[in-house]
């Protein structure tokens, strides 16, 4: 392609079209070799026209004219688009990413996929502008006026001396109206200390939380205290659970789960399978979590043979293939009830469809490419996202 088409093309117009026809859109790192989003260096629209990752788009952000979304915060975006905000904005943040507002991400969605033709960022940028620029000659209260014409006159032929000069631009002053600004906005002189306070309380430090438990204990028996530190120092040991098919045929399994988890890479376990490795019993993980910082270390498996109460306490995620003998002896009587109790994942490629038995299920796909190795980090960033959020929301104890 030429330089002319990419300097002419308009890299948000591309976006949407390709979108709206379901056309690969190419990352490509500085070696022009096929990325992700975040290594990339060079986003690549076929044969149409290519752009460096972070060019600015017309969308702008807010009400600012001067301020556009950059192509890469849009891919995100888009591909994380039923996250919710928050997951969103902590996946964008951790990423280093620009993050499409809130107020931004239904009109973006609906212009981007074709729902409508027009939304706030690009098509009104100009008028803003425009109207920007008529609000600085308009006459009216609470706005900037000119100086009548007569005094502009008069001053000019007086030849305006600097005392004259002065006067002018005192008067000028006086009409004038303070707008609102960023900085001034932060300089509003509220006082935020209760914010401190407020953190404090919701998230109390853990030597608060030691002195808390401390003086708890001083009111208890030494027996009850003795068996909480048991009971706490057994729940910090416990490593959450995974559950991968046994079959050999499934997707994920055990030859090839640590590879995707821990390498973000999908491996076929075909090829695992030529080389005659050795099915593993138990595999373990270790994970960084994002919104704590706290390195968890998960315990893989495809059998719940040997479980006890403690460990169906600790399942939170199970990946499956949508057989419903794979829960056979599960103390959940129906794959129904298995995913009412932890996330569960159908692995599959992007171009297949879920098995029609599974739709009952509460289940969410996990799509991985056919062919582009390149995605698979993203695949595993937004699983892990998933796998943290159903912590958070179902097994809370894992983070203390």
């Amino acid at each position: 392609m030429s330089a002319a088409t990419t300097a002419t093309a308009d890299p948000l117009e591309l976006f949407r079209r390709y979108t709206i026809e379901e056309k690969t859109i190419e990352y490509l790192d500085a070696d022009g070799n096929p990325s992700d989003l975040l290594q990339a260096a060079t986003v690549r629209f076929g044969e149409d026209a290519s752009f460096p990752r972070d060019t600015p788009t017309r969308y702008s952000r807010g009400n600012s004219d001067s301020d556009q979304y950059t192509l890469s915060a849009l891919l995100h975006f888009f591909s994380h688009r039923d996250q919710s905000f928050y997951e969103y904005m902590k996946t964008t943040n951790t990423l280093g990413l620009q993050t499409v507002s809130f107020s931004d991400r239904g009109s973006l969605l609906d212009y981007i996929t074709g729902k409508t033709d027009k939304f706030g960022g690009a098509d009104n940028a100009a008028a803003v502008a425009g109207e920007k620029h008529a609000s600085s000659d308009a006459t009216g209260d609470g706005r900037r006026t000119r100086l009548r014409t007569g005094e502009a006159e008069g001053a000019g032929e007086s030849g305006m001396g600097a005392d004259s000069a002065n006067d002018v631009a005192r008067e000028v002053m006086r009409r004038e109206r303070s707008l609102v600004s960023t900085s001034s906005a932060l300089s509003s002189g509220k006082s935020f200390a209760h914010v401190q306070d407020l953190i404090k309380e919701l998230f109390p430090s853990k030597s608060a939380v030691d002195a808390k438990n401390k003086a708890s204990g001083a009111s208890g028996s030494k027996a009850e205290n003795g068996a909480s530190r048991r009971k706490s120092s057994h729940r910090k040991r416990r490593d959450p659970i995974i559950v991968v098919p046994a079959a050999a045929t499934a997707m994920l399994n055990m030859y090839n789960i640590q590879e995707l988890l821990q390498n973000h890479k999908f491996v076929d376990n075909r090829a695992l399978l030529e080389q005659g490795g050795q099915k593993p019993r138990e595999i373990f993980v270790e994970h960084v979590m994002p919104s704590t910082g706290q390195n968890m270390r998960f315990r893989v498996v495809d059998s719940v043979q040997d479980f006890g109460e403690a460990d169906w306490n600790s399942l939170v995620c199970v990946f499956t293939q949508g057989a419903a003998w794979q829960f056979k002896n599960w103390i959940w009587k129906s794959p129904e009830e298995v995913f009412q109790n932890c996330l569960g994942m159908y692995p599959k490629h992007q171009d297949e469809q879920p098995k029609e038995s599974t739709r009952t299920w509460g289940i969410s796909p996990l799509n991985i490419e056919r062919n582009k190795r390149h995605m698979d980090r993203a695949t595993v960033v937004g699983l892990w996202s998933s796998i943290e959020q159903f912590m958070a929301r179902n097994k809370p104890d894992f983070f203390m």
